[in-house]
C-alpha cells in the first residue's frame, strides 16, 4: 500500500506547557520548603528526585504523541502510534466526517457506511493539517459528509 502524505503532530505548545508546569512544581514545592524552614541539601535532593517521576513520565507521554501521525493512503486513511496501525478506514467506506469530543478531548469521528461503526481520530496535535486532509477525502470520496 502505497502512501500518499503523512502528517505528523505538533507538538512544540505541548512540550512547552509541560516543561511549565515542572517548573512551576520546581519553584512553589522549593519555597514551600523553605517557608516551612525544612529546606536542607538533602530535603530537597530528595524533592527533585521525586520530581523525575513527573519528567519521565512528561518523557514518555511526549513520545507517545511524537510518534503518532496520520497516512493518507491511495485506499484510505490510518491513524498509527509508535509505528502500530491504531485506527484504519478506506476512503470508499466514509459516510461523514465530523468534529467531536470523547472524553473531553477533540476527535474527528469517521462513521463507516457499511456497518455504522465511528472510528475516532485525534483532532489534538494535528489540527492544522485537518483541512488539507479533508481536501484529500472529499477528492477521493466525494459522497461524503465533511462538517469540521
Amino acid at each position: 500500500m502505497k502512501v500518499i502524505k503523512t502528517y505528523y503532530p505538533k507538538v512544540k505548545a505541548i512540550e512547552l506547557f509541560m516543561s511549565l508546569v515542572y517548573g512551576i512544581v520546581v519553584s512553589f514545592g522549593t519555597l514551600l520548603l523553605w517557608l516551612k524552614g525544612d529546606l536542607s541539601f538533602e530535603r530537597w535532593r530528595s524533592f527533585m528526585l521525586i520530581g523525575l517521576i513527573y519528567v519521565s513520565f512528561c518523557a514518555l507521554l511526549s513520545f507517545c504523541i511524537r510518534t503518532q501521525r496520520i497516512e493518507l493512503t491511495e485506499y484510505g486513511i490510518e491513524h498509527k502510534l509508535l509505528g502500530i496501525s491504531r485506527r484504519s478506514v478506506a476512503f470508499t467506506s466514509m459516510k461523514t466526517v465530523t468534529f467531536g469530543k470523547v472524553n473531553g478531548s477533540p476527535v474527528v469521528a469517521i462513521e463507516n457506511k457499511y456497518n455504522k461503526e465511528t472510528i475516532f481520530v485525534p483532532y489534538i496535535p494535528f489540527e492544522q493539517d485537518w483541512g488539507e486532509i479533508n481536501t484529500q477525502i472529499k477528492e477521493r470520496n466525494g459522497t461524503v459528509i465533511i462538517t469540521i
